[in-house]
């Protein structure tokens, strides 16, 4: 990716695949399903963490809590990332778990200090 190049960030749209897995009436996905579910949550942190960091890199003090934070966040989901699930279907639907609740993480973070103002009921 090359630096200092910003891409729009589609919050709908990386919400409603977190909320895939994440809702709690969400129905059980099939394996392929999930394998699918992954590589999107994937491409959703690769288009969000540098989005992120760009923002939390900007003017300002450094240990500002909320910049400090998404940071952090940042870290935290590039673990996640590094993860390879286990064999079995119950560790692939782990895997994507994570991966959402780190892709919600990243959006809050990113909205806080963007100053947006998510629609009630997220």
């Amino acid at each position: 990716m090359t630096a200092g190049i910003s891409h729009p960030i589609d919050m709908e749209t990386m919400r409603a695949s977190a909320r895939r897995v994440l809702a709690p009436d969400a129905a059980a996905p099939s394996a392929q399903e999930l394998e699918t579910l992954a590589l999107l949550l994937t491409g959703h942190l690769a288009l969000i963490i540098p989005e992120l960091e760009r923002v939390a890199a900007g003017q300002g003090d450094d240990d500002d809590m909320p910049r400090v934070c998404a940071r952090m966040a940042i870290s935290e989901s590039r673990r996640k990332l590094g993860i390879t699930p286990g064999p079995t279907l119950s560790a692939h639907l782990a895997y994507a778990r994570r991966l959402s609740r780190s892709l919600n993480a990243l959006c809050d973070h990113y909205e806080e200090l963007c100053g947006v103002r998510p629609e009630a009921g997220r």
